[in-house]
């Protein structure tokens, strides 16, 4: 009674003290630690330069195929993700500096990894065949579009349950980016089409990964390892039914024995995006990167009407200034949600389609 008397009037025993002080320690545990200056500058570096070579490829790959005469998106984004297969192979099996965990078997990788792989391509084939009939400026507006087209996908599949602060927010991207195309002065219908079909593919292609790699955790430079290759088996077979043929009669193979530096480099910084991205992340933080994808996109647009010439009207401006708004309000609400264990992303959307 004397002990119970005690912990009521704010008395501790040796005993309740020890309590108390584990309790302490495991509430702890549960922060996340602070990230130290040092650390923050680096991955704010490491950001600006992933900034640089992501703008670099959206950039490039605009002008391979509408300048530079390789019209070929199929072939363009095999490049890219043939290059990110073998570098992040080497990265896990040969240099070992990302430790590869998981052994895949044969039935897993065909029944899971294939179907994925399949998904993963058709949205980097649209991606870039949109390179053909929109401006960089536009494309970029569009992107914009791609969390109201992901929310319907993961409502439909049941992963989430849909909220009126989610479908405010998407609602004002879906308006913001009505506006903006209402305001392109060239709009192609196959143009939006064909960017509409990438982002419901790359939809697609995050629910079926939560779905059928459920439990899984990848590092995203060995899920790579697994995804590149099986996106580079679609591709091979897309271009072998709708563009080899082409490219042959155009030379298409000898653009690329001219340029081979510049070629190289597409595939290459495909890879280096995602490797940057992961680092950003590491040194950072996942809002870190959002924050700044979002603001590269936006420099890429100004990029496309000052250095390209493109036109933007002011309501496509005021448009695309309401979905910026809606887009940031959309990350800020998904990043109050506790993390899905089971989700295993690769990104793939400035690796090698935009």
């Amino acid at each position: 009674m004397r002990s119970k008397s005690r912990e009521l009037s704010g008395e501790f025993s040796p005993k309740t003290m020890s309590h108390a002080l584990s309790e302490a320690r495991a509430e702890a545990a549960l922060e996340p630690p602070p990230t130290p200056p040092l650390k923050m500058l680096v991955g704010l570096g490491m950001g600006i330069i992933w900034m640089a070579i992501s703008s670099g490829l959206i950039l490039l790959n605009k002008h391979l195929l509408a300048t530079d005469g390789f019209h070929f998106p199929m072939a363009l984004s095999g490049l890219g993700m043939a290059f990110s297969g073998v570098a992040s192979y080497f990265c896990c099996r040969v240099l070992k500096v990302v430790e590869a965990k998981k052994v895949v078997t044969w039935h897993f990788y065909f029944t899971k990894i294939m179907p994925i792989g399949f998904f993963m391509a058709a949205t980097l084939h649209f991606g870039n065949l949109v390179y053909l009939h929109l401006t960089v400026a536009f494309i970029q507006m569009l992107k914009a579009f791609t969390p109201v087209i992901t929310m319907l996908a993961v409502f439909i599949a049941g992963l989430e349950t849909p909220s009126w602060r989610l479908g405010g927010s998407v609602g004002a991207i879906a308006i913001g980016t009505a506006a903006a195309s209402f305001g392109e002065i060239n709009l192609s219908i196959a143009g939006v089409t064909y960017m509409m079909l990438s982002e419901c593919f790359e939809a697609t292609r995050l629910v079926m990964t939560q779905i059928l790699l459920v439990g899984l955790k990848f590092h995203p430079i060995e899920g790579l390892m697994y995804l590149a290759p099986a996106c580079t088996i679609w591709l091979a077979a897309g271009v072998a039914v709708l563009e080899l043929r082409t490219m042959i009669d155009e030379g298409a193979f000898a653009l690329i024995a001219r340029r081979p530096a510049t070629y190289g480099a597409a595939a290459a910084m495909g890879f280096g995006v995602n490797a940057l991205a992961y680092i950003v992340i590491q040194t950072a933080s996942s809002l870190t990167l959002k924050v700044l994808g979002t603001a590269k996109n936006a420099i890429v647009v100004w990029i496309g009407i000052v250095f390209l010439s493109e036109k933007v009207t002011w309501l496509q401006g005021g448009g695309y200034a309401l979905s910026l708004l809606g887009f940031g309000y959309y990350n800020y609400i998904k990043l109050q949600k506790p993390a899905n264990s089971g989700y295993v992303k690769v990104a793939t959307s400035d690796s090698s389609k935009r």
